[in-house]
């Protein structure tokens, strides 16, 4: 009878879960619908299309959400960033492609900056949202071919100077009137570019939100969705833009721009909801949120730290902790590339290769090490009496994995490289560098180290094996 009752009340709940979505799956074709109904009323119906002309209210209004657009591309970039996650990546790309392009559409209007229309700039909102659509299929599909990801988040600084070059092109080539935009044939030339490029986003914009309703069914939350009808409504415009050349200035003209508006202020709003620090984590990959990685780890702290904190003024001790982490947290990510995972009182825990885009994470954690040791040895030679530095470094594979929701969440790096990696520092001498046999065999010849032997640490059953590292080629 038990068993019986479960069966049933899983089939319940599993019914349950498949009307919902039909539900949702409804009402999401019925709000996606509304617009080109009211786009097809206005075409129809003359006397619902008036002649709405205001430069200004077009200039404000397309900057604004222009800069939107800009804004949500560089929070996604950011955490794309942080995360070394592709789809979120590939999505702040089009967030700021679109962006891009509407100020190009925007700076264009006449009477504002130039005093005559330049054909480049009228049709820079379609030309834009191709861009944009060109990445948000990446950004949806960027799963199916395992080790793409790491490639992109690895040449990503490339993908953000694609944009801008286009960008930059569009605005040259406009400006210059070079063909097909300019002479006798402009209007016939720019019409069919308009339809062309209508047609390939609307159907490239459609693809994308179907494939996102799939990760949507995986991981039920507003932010999918959201993203889910910016692409219709983006797909829609494009529509709009296909069917309304001859309107120029009417309500239907307007209607596909402020579709566009729309479509990033509910992508807008969703992403503000999200914990701050985390706004975009329901787009990660899988193997963002959870992944092995290879990496190498530094740790550093002061030695007799609490005895010399015990014997000095609080004051004292702030200043020390300043002046040695005030140097190692610029020096490890922006000298050598590392990541400042947290400080723990007076230690330091860094990371190397977290994103997958550092194949050489054992040297740049080696130089961080060997740099920071001189740097720091400089300080202590000015105040001998503060205590000083001693640093361990092991590579090796561990587990990156998402812990928390809203309202705290973090991704630590968890395995045995980490510990080992910080009962190295703890076996360090005083102003040395102690590394791990992973972190010797991957540094180039010419390294100089002295090998400890078989190091009996804390939590081991067998010896490991460690150098002090003195120099590197």
């Amino acid at each position: 009878m038990a068993s019986a009752s479960i069966s049933l009340t899983s089939a319940l709940r599993e019914t349950h879960g498949r009307a919902r979505s039909y539900a949702l799956l409804a009402i999401g074709i019925v709000a996606a619908a509304l617009p080109l109904v009211g786009l097809l009323s206005l075409l129809l119906r003359s006397e619902f299309d008036p002649h709405i002309e205001n430069y200004q209210l077009h200039f404000v209004v397309f900057g604004l959400v222009g800069a939107v657009a800009v804004a949500l591309g560089y929070a996604a970039g950011e955490a794309a960033n942080r995360r070394g996650d592709a789809r979120v990546l590939l999505l702040s790309l089009a967030f700021m492609a679109t962006g891009g392009f509407l100020w190009l559409h925007a700076i264009g209007t006449p009477t504002i900056l130039f005093s005559q229309e330049h054909a480049g700039f009228q049709v820079a909102i379609p030309v834009g949202l191709l861009v944009s659509a060109i990445f948000a299929a990446g950004s949806a599909f960027v799963d199916v071919r395992p080790g793409l990801g790491v490639r992109l988040i690895r040449r990503r600084g490339l993908l953000r100077i694609s944009v801008l070059v286009v960008m930059v092109v569009w605005f040259v080539w406009t400006v210059e009137n070079l063909p097909p935009l300019q002479g006798p044939n402009t209007e016939a030339a720019t019409n069919h570019l308009v339809t062309a490029l209508a047609i390939a986003g609307t159907i490239v914009y459609a693809i994308s939100a179907v494939r996102y309703w799939s990760i949507f069914r995986n991981r039920r939350n507003l932010l999918p969705i959201t993203v889910i009808a910016c692409f219709l409504l983006l797909s829609e415009a494009m529509i709009g833009v296909a069917v309304t050349g001859e309107r120029k200035w009417h309500a239907s003209w307007w209607e596909w721009h402020g579709l566009i508006v729309a479509a990033y202020l509910i992508v807008g709003l969703a992403a503000r909801r999200e914990w701050r620090d985390e706004r975009f984590r329901r787009l990660y990959l899988p193997t963002t949120r959870v992944r092995h990685q290879q990496v190498s780890v530094l740790f550093a702290d002061l030695v007799d730290f609490t005895a010399f904190a015990e014997r000095s003024s609080p004051a004292e001790v702030a200043a020390v902790l300043d002046a040695y982490w005030g140097t190692a947290a610029p020096l490890i990510t922006r000298e050598f590339g590392g990541e400042v995972e947290k400080f723990i009182g007076d230690a330091l825990m860094a990371m190397f290769n977290n994103r997958g885009d550092q194949p050489d994470h054992a040297v740049r954690a080696a130089g961080a090490a060997l740099e920071l040791q001189r740097r720091l040895s400089a300080v202590s030679e000015q105040h001998p009496s503060w205590p000083r530095v001693r640093m361990g470094v092991n590579s090796g594979d561990v587990v990156v994995r998402e812990i928390g929701s809203h309202g705290h969440v973090a991704y630590p790096t968890v395995g045995d490289t980490v510990n080992t990696g910080a009962r190295l520092e703890n076996a360090a001498p005083s102003g040395g560098v102690l590394i791990g046999d992973e972190t010797y065999r991957r540094l180039p010849d010419g390294t100089v180290a002295e090998w400890q032997g078989g190091l009996r640490v804390k939590g081991k059953d067998e010896p490991i094996d460690a150098y002090l590292l003195l120099a590197l080629p």
